[in-house]
């Protein structure tokens, strides 16, 4: 079965490989997050897949067979990788991307699935952080944020592991000019559609009072707000956050996944609805 692959997908692969993490051990702290996946959702497996070029490496894994890796072919994590979202497959027997996949018609019977990416930085998605069940059920949107903040904790412990194998660990007993060297493994999240447009109505402002105070141009705004933050250049992303923060505005997501945009008094929840995309046959 071909899957698909990401556009980026080399650069992808170099990251993954740069991390030094495939073929390692689980951690303790990786395994406790997957213990609490297992039970806040009531799922019988949860893994933590690393998506290699011909293969998914488990870093982390409760249920399923005890097997280290599966063969890239026919997993659905292939599809979770390939956005920002969380991906879900309520029931797979009904899907006709995955109705005839060998891993719904034999062990281990997936029917539902949901997997969050592990997004390192903008575009760069490792591997998926998922649930999955042998008997079909909705996710709600407030268990895709839940989803989505255990993944964030599951990239907290991946960047630790990139700071003790680099060396890095250590750095706050470095000469302060040593200090200022920016790490290469990067985790920074750009603040999502909703969050901006959120922003700009805090503002009050206008698509092109966006771009002006950017630097950049309406149709990269409009780009952003419609298509989503990763649909333009980085530059354009960090263009537009700086422009905020000049007016007092911070972007936030908190541990369970939720998103806020704040100005001093003002405070902005961002409703899940306009995050998650479940995926749908």
């Amino acid at each position: 079965m071909p899957f698909p692959l990401p556009p980026n997908e080399s650069e992808r692969l170099a990251a993954l490989h740069k991390l030094g993490i495939l073929d390692t051990p689980s951690s303790p702290a990786i395994d406790r997050i997957c213990r609490i996946a297992e039970r806040l959702f009531d799922v019988p497996m949860v893994h933590v897949t690393l998506a290699d070029a011909h293969r998914y490496f488990f870093k982390a894994r409760r249920g399923g067979s005890d097997v280290t890796e599966v063969p890239r072919d026919h997993a659905f994590c292939n599809f979770t990788i390939l956005r920002d979202e969380v991906f879900v497959v309520p029931d797979a027997r009904a899907d006709q991307t995955f109705m005839e996949n060998p891993h719904v018609l034999g062990a281990p019977y997936i029917r539902f699935y949901a997997g969050a990416p592990l997004t390192i930085r903008p575009g760069i998605r490792l591997g998926a952080f998922c649930v999955s069940d042998v008997k079909p059920r909705e996710f709600s949107q407030h268990e895709v944020m839940l989803l989505r903040g255990l993944s964030r904790l599951v990239i907290d412990e991946l960047w630790l592991h990139h700071l003790s194998v680099s060396g890095q660990a250590e750095i706050q007993w470095l000469p302060s000019e040593a200090r200022e060297q920016p790490f290469e493994f990067e985790t920074w999240i750009p603040p999502t559609s909703a969050q901006i447009r959120a922003a700009r109505g805090l503002l009050n402002w206008s698509i092109r009072e966006l771009a002006d105070a950017a630097n950049i141009s309406p149709a990269s705004v409009k780009r952003m707000e419609i298509s989503g933050e990763l649909s333009v250049r980085r530059s354009s992303v960090e263009a537009v956050v700086r422009a905020f923060e000049e007016y007092g505005i911070k972007f936030t997501r908190e541990p369970d996944g939720s998103l806020w945009v704040g100005q001093s008094s003002r405070l902005m929840r961002i409703p899940a609805s306009e995050e998650v995309r479940e995926y749908s046959s």
